[in-house]
Order: C-alpha cells, then sequence, then structure tokens
C-alpha cells in the first residue's frame, strides 16, 4: 500500500474510534421520586387536602364563577402587552441561544486565515506567506460538553415554563383588578346611598330643633356624621380611580383610568374539587421549573467533575504557502496538509477544579432546599385558600341573614310609621345599618372571588392564553 494511503487509513481509524468513545451516554438526572425523597424526605403527603370540600379531580380551567366576554379580551391585552411578560419572552429566548452556545462546543471548528508580507514580524523567525484552513475539535469523550448542553436545555425549558406561568399569573391579577374595580365602584354607589340618608337625618334633626325638640348638639353630631359619608365618598372614588389605573398598567396602558368595569360582581361562586395533593407538583408550570433547574444543577456537577478529566483533541489542516518555503523543504508540496492530536492532562491545579465540583455541588443542594420551599410555600397556598373558601362561606351565610333581619327591621318600622308609632329619623338610621352590612355584604363577596381567583392559580389553574 501507499505510504500515503497507509497514513490515512491509520487517520481514519483513529478518528473513528475517538467517534466511538465519545458516543459515551452521559449519566440521566434524577427523576421526580428521586428529588422528592432528597427535598421533602420528612414530608407525608396526605390522600386529599385537609379542608377541601368537594373530592374530585382538578380542572385547570374552571375557576367556580363564569368571566365575561371583556374579561377575557383584557386577559389576552395583558398577554400581549405587559411589560413583564415581555421579560419573560425575552429570557426563554435567551436561553434557547444558551442551548445552542452549549451544543456547538461539540462540533468540529473551522477557520479560514492568511498571512502575507515581506519582513518577518518581531516575535517570528520566518515571514511565511500562505492560505490554510484549519479545524479544531476537542473530543467529547467524558460527556463533558453534552453535560453542560445538557444543564442549559433544562434551564431552558425551566425559563418557559416560568414565562407560562407568568402569564398564567399576569391572567389572574387582571381578574383580581377587574374584581377590585368592581367592588370600588359599588361601594361608590353604596356611600352616595349612605351620605344621602344622612342629609335626610339632618334635615329632620334641623327642622325638629326649630319646634323645639332636638338641640343644637343633635344638628352638630349629625353634621359630622354627614362629613363622615362625604369623605368615606371621597375615599372610595379614590380607590376606585387607583383599581381602575392599576389594571390599565397591567394591560399595558396609559394609566388614565378609563377601562370600563362591569356594574355588578358575578353572583354563582361554585365549589370547584382540587384534586390530591401529590399531583400538585405536576401541574403546576412554577414547581416544574423549579425540577428542571434541580436537574439542570446536577447536570452542571457533572460537567465540574468531567473538568478534572483529560481532554483530547484534534486538529486537522489544508493550505497553500509561498514557494520559498517549499525550495527549503524539498519533501513538501502545494497543497499541504496535516492532522494532530493533542492529550492533555490536569496535574496540578491549585485546587481550582475540586472547589469548582464543590461549589457545584452546593448549588445542586441549594437548588432543592428551593424546590421543597416552593412546594411548601405551594401547599400552604393551597389549604390556607380552602380554609378561607370555608370561612368566607360562612360569613356569607352570617351577614346574609343578618341583612334579612335588618330588611325586617325596617318593615316593621314603616307599619310603626303608618299606626303613628314610628318616626322617620329611626327609619332612616335603619337604612344606614342595612346600607352598612351590603357595603360588608360587597367586600365579603370580592374577597371570596379573589381568593377563589388566588386557590385557582395556586392549585395549577389556566387560563386561556
Amino acid at each position: 500500500m501507499h505510504p500515503m494511503r497507509k497514513k490515512i487509513a491509520r487517520l481514519s481509524t483513529g478518528m473513528m474510534s475517538m467517534l466511538i468513545l465519545a458516543s459515551c451516554t452521559i449519566l440521566p438526572a434524577p427523576d421526580h421520586a428521586v428529588l422528592m425523597q432528597a427535598a421533602l424526605s420528612q414530608v407525608r403527603f396526605p390522600a386529599n387536602w385537609t379542608y377541601a370540600r368537594s373530592a374530585g379531580e382538578f380542572d385547570a380551567a374552571t375557576l367556580g364563577f363564569a368571566l365575561p366576554p371583556e374579561v377575557l379580551l383584557l386577559i389576552h391585552e395583558a398577554q400581549a402587552h405587559n411589560p413583564d411578560l415581555h421579560l419573560a419572552a425575552l429570557r426563554v429566548e435567551q436561553s434557547h441561544s444558551a442551548v445552542k452556545a452549549a451544543g456547538a462546543a461539540l462540533y468540529p471548528t473551522l477557520g479560514l486565515g492568511g498571512q502575507t508580507g515581506d519582513a518577518a514580524i518581531p516575535t517570528s523567525s520566518l515571514a511565511m506567506n500562505g492560505l490554510a484552513v484549519v479545524s479544531n475539535w476537542e473530543v467529547d469523550i467524558w460527556g463533558k460538553a453534552r453535560s453542560s448542553q445538557a444543564a442549559s436545555r433544562e434551564l431552558s425549558l425551566a425559563a418557559e415554563l416560568d414565562a407560562l406561568y407568568a402569564r398564567q399569573s399576569i391572567a389572574a391579577t387582571v381578574v383580581r383588578g377587574w374584581l377590585v374595580a368592581i367592588e370600588a365602584q359599588q361601594q361608590i354607589k353604596q356611600v352616595q346611598v349612605m351620605a344621602g340618608l344622612a342629609e335626610k337625618q339632618l334635615a329632620l334633626i334641623q327642622n325638629s330643633r326649630k319646634i323645639g325638640r332636638n338641640t343644637k348638639q343633635d344638628v352638630v353630631m349629625n353634621q359630622i356624621v354627614l362629613k363622615n359619608y362625604r369623605l368615606q365618598l371621597l375615599q372610595s372614588e379614590q380607590a376606585f380611580n387607583s383599581a381602575r389605573r392599576a389594571l390599565e398598567i397591567l394591560l399595558g396602558r396609559y394609566p388614565a383610568a378609563e377601562v370600563a368595569v362591569a356594574h355588578a360582581l358575578p353572583r354563582e361562586l361554585q365549589p370547584i374539587p382540587a384534586g390530591l395533593p401529590s399531583a400538585l407538583a405536576e401541574r403546576r408550570p412554577d414547581l416544574r421549573a423549579a425540577e428542571n433547574r434541580f436537574r439542570a444543577a446536577f447536570y452542571q456537577v457533572e460537567v465540574a467533575k468531567k473538568a478534572r478529566l483529560p481532554s483530547i483533541s484534534l486538529m486537522a489542516g489544508l493550505g497553500v504557502v509561498d514557494n520559498s518555503l517549499l525550495i527549503l523543504q524539498k519533501d513538501l508540496s502545494n497543497p499541504l496538509w496535516g492532522v494532530n492530536g493533542r492529550l492533555l492532562a490536569p496535574v496540578f491545579m491549585g485546587g481550582v477544579l475540586d472547589a469548582q465540583v464543590e461549589v457545584k455541588t452546593a448549588q445542586q443542594q441549594e437548588s432543592a432546599v428551593g424546590y421543597a420551599k416552593a412546594v411548601l410555600n405551594a401547599l400552604a397556598e393551597i389549604e390556607g385558600g380552602l380554609y378561607a373558601e370555608l370561612k368566607l362561606a360562612e360569613c356569607s351565610t352570617l351577614i346574609n341573614t343578618l341583612i334579612a333581619d335588618q330588611q325586617q327591621l325596617i318593615d316593621l318600622q314603616h307599619v310603626l310609621i303608618k299606626v303613628g308609632k314610628g318616626d322617620q329619623y329611626q327609619l332612616q338610621q335603619q337604612q344606614l345599618n342595612l346600607a352598612a352590612s351590603q357595603m360588608s355584604l360587597f367586600r365579603l363577596q370580592s374577597e371570596r372571588l379573589i381568593q377563589r381567583v388566588n386557590l385557582h392559580l395556586a392549585l395549577g389553574g389556566i387560563y386561556p392564553l
């Protein structure tokens, strides 16, 4: 066989051997069960939620009350224009680029270079003119580059899940803001009614003073009551203005307090099954993102460990040089080519490689703790939300019976007035008491709906994207 062919055959055999070695698989990251055991071994998950009222599978798309079409339009507007979501989308794009950059280390690099001139540069002994194509490849024998790529891929998945959870959180925040604005608008109307009743009471006291039935002190006291209601009206108007501006900021609009909201809160609130505690981590995007960050930390530990192993690189080149060099070397002829291999094993690095392993191991442990914290916080949100739903429902029943009793008193007062045993002042006072209870009911209805929105999000609920 021709010597050149023998050389090419040996190089080809070596290259194939390198490729076979480089095809070794990397260790898989721990699965969900391993992570749960490492992070939450001390936690015993119950079969069902402690304060759940409804058994059954959780339906992520069911909120428990109907959202009108205008709210869905607001959600879509917020998801299209909210600055926080734009930032989340940019982080996802960055993570995709990081995956590409990490994967590039698996492939050879290719460069084109040339030199020309008549004089030698100060750092060389010979001015060599020519053009060459050079390729360099660090063979990923131990899987260092693939582990780095796997870590980047897990971080990219985490960024995507974080962005998804951010979109759902913004949707829930829009619904909460919409409910707060409706409540504030209802409070304005109710305070206007109460101020009107207080004005009637003041007029009655002023007329009674003229005939000697009431004193100046009674008049002043009723004036104070009326001014307090007017002050409350100003505060309610300010709250309504602030609620609408906050909603417009979520939508990415100019905060002019011009967004329109409904005139009444949704009435029907149906219970929703909460599913099983053990299935929570599979539903919530933020918990899945925390798990991906743990897996990424595992691969980063692998990268640090494999940095202590020898590295093998191959370099090949093809080029043409100035004929003056060929005159000096009789055995050279254009084009020139060659293949070189390099083995580099770290012997003494001052402990930096071991320190990097320790740092990455500590970061992996930190990510496990972060996952445990996220899960426990989610469990607390859900159990707290379920308990709040129970108590708010009890409060709603109680305040509705209170309003019914107050309405009965008003009806009885009307009867007394007809038979000459009652007076208008007492009737208006009872109407004020009823209006105050109705304001409390508005606040309670809003709080129940907002609590449902929070619970739905905590359980892993979704809104249309």
